[in-house]
């Protein structure tokens, strides 16, 4: 018996691109889905495409309306209201292939996944701007740590209470750290069929003016201790975890501090870094980082690794800092 997919979308103001999203998901090969919208206090014609198309197909879609809340909650209330065995997250801006669906049900027939990944693509209006596929490698469960291109068992979320966390940057790692670190059956596919549509006007793409007005000290801290407290830190993930809290610390200052004093970032990234120091001391050995390491990571990312963790260690990190968040 085919499995039952919950797909998850929270909307807020994307009556430009909903309409899409939705074709994108009804017209997949793989029929036994419910779609779950939570409309996430619109105020433009977003909750009226909602309501035409759960009049056209209300046994598929259900639908609940709040108050803007943010997009973590509107997931969490979505999964309450999933009863597919499966769930999967698709941004109402965004949009997949006819065979996505079936793509990541396709390994359940073999095992009982905790967790299915696969990659996307970046898209605009026009084209695909670039391709991110994940290899078969232990890198690739955190190379996309949005909730996207993945197909998480309910029972497997449930069971370990693993829910977003309200904070205004990072909710989709703080779930997907939890995910990564407790999952016991993972595949990872070679497919890509996920379009991460570049919405210039979306929250996720607005560059943030003030490190000081991003909630990093909540996610970071947050996500950390609860790792810890399910004793999820093993020595298999270690280094995993290590580099990718390395990752978030350098792509938040880069993305923050665009219009911040080099006084003031300077401030941010001694604080930031002695974070990971006191929880990671040897986070500067990490085996991961070289130019071929990780495995299965883009060059260009694995030389960003590489080039940064050097200059870091020259006590030039701050400059390199400084200079790319003014090219961004």
């Amino acid at each position: 018996m085919e499995k039952k997919i919950s797909v998850i979308i929270p909307v807020y103001n994307v009556e430009k691109y909903l309409a899409r999203c939705l074709d994108s998901i009804l017209n997949n090969t793989y029929k036994n889905i419910e779609i779950i919208m939570v409309n996430d206090g619109s105020k433009d014609g977003s909750q009226k495409i909602i309501e035409e198309y759960a009049k056209k197909y209300p046994e598929i879609i259900k639908v609940k309306e709040q108050e803007n809340k943010g997009p973590a909650e509107a997931r969490n209330v979505a999964m309450e209201m999933a009863t597919g065995e499966y769930i999967m997250f698709v941004d109402s801006d965004d949009f997949v292939e006819k065979d996505y669906i079936e793509k990541y049900v396709e390994p359940l027939k073999d095992d009982d996944y905790d967790l299915v990944l696969g990659g996307h693509h970046k898209s605009d209006d026009e084209k695909i701007l670039y391709t991110v596929p994940l290899q078969n490698e232990p890198w690739a469960m955190y190379m996309i740590m949005g909730p996207y291109a993945r197909l998480y068992k309910k029972n497997f979320l449930e069971e370990n209470k693993i829910k977003f966390i309200k904070v205004n940057i990072g909710e989709d790692i703080y779930f997907n750290l939890q995910a990564n670190a407790m999952a016991k059956k993972v595949k990872i596919l070679e497919y890509v069929g996920y379009h991460w549509y570049l919405n210039t006007a979306s929250i996720s793409n607005t560059a943030h003016k003030d490190i000081k007005n991003v909630e990093i000290d909540k996610m970071i801290n947050s996500s950390y201790d609860s790792l810890k407290e399910r004793n999820a830190i093993t020595d298999e993930n270690h280094d995993l975890i290590e580099l990718y809290y390395f990752n978030f610390i350098i792509w938040v200052l880069q993305w923050t501090t665009g219009k911040t004093k080099f006084k003031d970032m300077s401030k941010e990234y001694d604080r930031l870094f002695k974070w990971l120091e006191e929880r990671f001391p040897n986070y500067k050995k990490n085996p991961l980082i070289g130019l071929n390491k990780p495995k299965g990571e883009r060059l260009q990312v694995r030389f960003m690794f590489w080039i940064f963790m050097i200059f870091h260690k020259l006590h030039f990190g701050k400059m390199v800092v400084y200079i790319f968040s003014r090219l961004r």
